[in-house]
């Protein structure tokens, strides 16, 4: 397990506070603090899944013209500009994490989310939701171990110098707060001459979104309830102001407002958040004033918005950027003054920007004048290199991983692209991968488990262990036509973006259009899982799936256990006719095939052929004349 650096987490906290300022500027956006008032900051943070390492990346360019490689992100990178921000506001400021703290790097996985405590002991955290995510690693010790389905995060959360919060997270049996340590339903924190309170909240989806048997004997309770509970329980201790760090995802278009690092007011252009969305309606809920701010995170957006006038930050993923939130409150008047609220963000982590973008986001087109070269970054006009604290804390993390990440697979002609929302690239080729090593006819992965693209260039371990984080293994199911037109109706229905497939061709009703639905699972509502977009489902020889016939599905065994919203597709299917570990790990099975393939995603041979969609999506009107047609039938 982590191995301690010689270099304390006191002695670190000690050498940024040592030089610590009481008196903050004047505010977030250069004006000058009213009199009678005192500002707080937020830093916000969230599913950084375990990204300790910068990232390597390369521009997006247009044709003709080569990509530039860089880095972004970087714990250590990080840990400098938090070190600046505590120099220059002293005490006023706090910073919360938003959950998604462990899984999905080498380095972190190895050691099951240690080195990410570590890290968050070091730069001062206050406090943390509770990700779905960080209940993926189940019993402490090597896949397999036996023991308490919690016992991994148990002790993450024993060696952790801040506090979990999880306001709505109860034991089934009874309905009381689970023992884990260092977890509580709410904390009340100093900031300045301040009290914070802070609720956490954790996504209703957690028990299909994480491996449920690890959840099996938790409860994850009405986020309206516990929010109402804990705010009036912290008003009661005296908070003057409520911030939730939330676990619980939005969605928000950036409207006219500039996506790159920029100071925001609440009447500022800003684009729409998704009516639908679990966060958006949890603040649409509630009683104005509750709440005073969320850092929020799950569905990995960049998120700098107002939503029912409170302000939500949400900082991306794999901590490539991050938010800071500033908080007015006035003394005499004994309230928090909403029209002051700043968000400034999103603040880009690296140690080197593009001279002309001012930041390292190679993604966004290059300006006019080109991006220009790479010079050091620079933050508060201070320069950016690796806080040499935290570097030493972490390099013999690296060290220990090192060999591993570099070793290469294949190489990648073309960038092998993902989307959720249309047939990806990524998921053809793990897919095809699936179904190879089990030689069946079809196979099945959910979107969600694939969570970074690859590059073009050299596809190393580190490259696929990013996008396959997970330690899923590989299930066969012996399913008739019906039964497999039920998962594929389920996966397709786009509540969890459309699931890759090898094997098939899927017609589907276009996500712009309206489709039927109907309650399968007989519970008095639609949920939208229960859209049916699926028209029709044939083999790659143009048969069509016939409800009499027998297949054999590959998928993996988070789907199989209900995961992404499949609970009631598989609950169709008899225990006999699944084989739970029927294959390896969906990463070494991925890994084997592309040792296989040593050149993918060709001009020649790409992994979504043009002519040959494994997806094509279809007006409703069109298919709601294939599918009366199909009824006359």
């Amino acid at each position: 397990m982590f191995i301690r650096s010689s270099i304390s987490v006191l002695a670190i906290l000690s050498l940024w506070t040592a030089t610590s300022c009481s008196t903050p500027p004047k505010t977030i956006d250069g004006t000058p603090q009213k009199s009678g008032t005192e500002t707080v900051y937020i830093l916000g943070t969230n599913d950084i899944h375990g990204s300790l390492a910068p990232i390597p990346a390369k521009t997006r360019e247009e044709e003709g013209t080569a990509p530039v490689p860089y880095t972004r992100g970087g714990a250590a990178i990080l840990a400098t500009q938090i070190r600046i921000l505590r120099q220059e506001l002293g005490s006023k400021l706090l910073h919360l994490d938003a959950g998604d703290e462990f899984q999905g790097s080498v380095e972190s996985n190895a050691e099951e989310g240690a080195p990410m405590v570590q890290f968050f002991n070091a730069v001062g955290l206050n406090a943390a939701a509770v990700g779905n995510h960080e209940f993926d690693f189940g019993p402490e010790g090597p896949e397999g171990t036996q023991g308490d389905p919690l016992g991994a995060l148990k002790k993450r959360m024993s060696e952790a110098k801040y506090v979990y919060v999880a306001s709505n997270i109860v034991k089934k049996s009874n309905g009381s707060m689970p023992s884990f340590p260092n977890m509580v339903p709410h904390t009340l924190l100093q900031a300045g001459s301040l009290k914070v309170g802070v609720i956490g909240l954790s996504t209703l989806d957690t028990p299909v979104t994480t491996r449920a048997a690890f959840v099996r004997d938790l409860a994850f309770t009405d986020l309206k309830e516990a929010t109402l509970r804990e705010a009036d329980a912290l008003r009661k201790e005296g908070a003057q102001i409520i911030v939730i760090t939330a676990h619980v995802g939005l969605k928000c278009l950036p409207g006219r407002a500039k996506a790159s690092h920029s100071v925001r007011k609440p009447n500022d252009p800003q684009g729409e958040c998704g009516e639908k969305d679990e966060l958006v309606r949890l603040l649409k809920s509630l009683p104005s004033g509750t709440v005073d701010a969320v850092v929020a995170g799950h569905s990995h957006q960049v998120v700098h918005h107002w939503v029912a006038g409170v302000p939500v930050i949400q900082a991306g993923t794999r901590n490539q950027v991050f938010n800071l939130l500033s908080i007015t409150y006035d003394w005499n008047q004994k309230k928090v003054l909403h029209e002051e609220s700043r968000i400034e963000g999103p603040i880009p982590v690296c140690e080197q920007f593009f001279k002309n973008q001012k930041d390292c986001d190679g993604d966004r087109p290059a300006p006019k004048d080109g991006r220009g070269p790479l010079i050091q970054a620079k933050f508060r006009n201070k320069s950016i290199s690796p806080d040499p604290a935290v570097m030493a804390l972490l390099e013999p993390v690296f060290a220990r991983s090192e060999v591993q990440k570099k070793q290469v697979l294949a190489q990648a002609v073309q960038p092998i692209e993902h989307t959720r929302t249309a047939e990806s690239p990524l998921g053809n080729l793990v897919s095809d991968a699936i179904r190879k090593s089990v030689q069946t006819d079809f196979a099945l992965v959910n979107s969600g488990g694939l969570r970074a693209p690859i590059e073009a260039g050299p596809i190393t371990f580190e490259a696929l262990f990013r996008t396959l984080p997970f330690d899923n293994s590989i299930a066969v199911l012996n399913v008739n036509g019906k039964e497999l037109k039920n998962i594929l109706r389920v996966a397709e229905s786009g509540s969890r973006g459309f699931f890759p497939v090898s094997g098939l061709r899927l017609r589907l009703i276009d996500p712009q259009y309206d489709a039927p639905s109907n309650d399968l699972d007989k519970n008095g509502r639609i949920d939208p899982w229960e859209i049916n977009r699926l028209i029709e489902a044939k083999t790659l020889q143009g048969q069509s799936i016939r409800d009499d016939h027998w297949y054999t599905l590959a998928t993996i065994d988070f789907l199989v256990t209900g995961g992404d919203d499949l609970g009631w597709a598989m609950s169709q299917i008899p225990a006999d006719r699944v084989q739970l570990a029927a294959g390896g790990l969906i990463r070494d099975v991925v890994q084997n095939y592309l040792a296989e393939l040593k050149t993918v995603n060709t001009a020649e041979n790409p992994l979504v052929l043009p002519k040959q969609p494994r997806m094509t999506f279809e007006k409703a009107h069109k298919a709601q004349k294939a599918q009366k047609r199909r009824r006359r039938k």
